[in-house]
């Protein structure tokens, strides 16, 4: 299986839409991926209203990582994002965003929209290493009152693939 130095590009894997049968995974890598982790039933409404920009990766049937964003005419907003903390540092994450910017470029979205916790430093480097630039400070974001940095990339032809 996986060791945690290994590339993703070394193993068998899927990316695909999620549907409701992943919910359990997806809502055990939110619970330990997050200190305030979305609910179920949120995660659940996010896989019914959002199906189509709802995308895991699966490595032996069993998601480890997910991202989903919410589209609105050429704007999107990655609400979540998480990787099963055993499977970190691998490419899922890139491999996840990238596929979804994809996705979304084949629609007409130009913008992918984000918050992320300003102290959360091994993230804030991948999206910038991605070519999400910094837009913004949004204070008290999150439920225990911490900020978050708002970071976008402007999509383009050139995501796809």
């Amino acid at each position: 299986m996986f060791r945690e130095d290994e590339d993703l590009g070394s193993v068998l894997y899927t990316i695909r839409r999620a549907s409701i049968a992943d919910l359990y995974d997806v809502c055990t890598i939110e619970e330990t991926s997050f200190d305030d982790p979305y609910p179920r039933v949120l995660l659940a409404e996010l896989l019914r209203r959002c199906p189509a920009s709802f995308v895991a990766i699966d490595v032996n049937g069993r998601v480890i990582g997910y991202c989903v964003s919410s589209m609105r005419a050429e704007e999107a907003h990655l609400i979540s994002i998480a990787v099963l903390r055993s499977r970190r540092r691998i490419g899922v994450a890139k491999t996840l965003i990238d596929e979804l910017s994809r996705f979304l470029s084949d629609r007409g979205v130009m913008v992918l929209n984000l918050e992320v916790r300003v102290d959360n430093g091994n993230a804030i480097r991948l999206y910038s290493q991605l070519g999400f630039r910094r837009v913004g400070i949004v204070e008290r974001y999150y439920s225990n009152g911490a900020s978050a940095l708002r970071m976008q990339i402007r999509l383009s032809r050139a995501s796809r693939r």
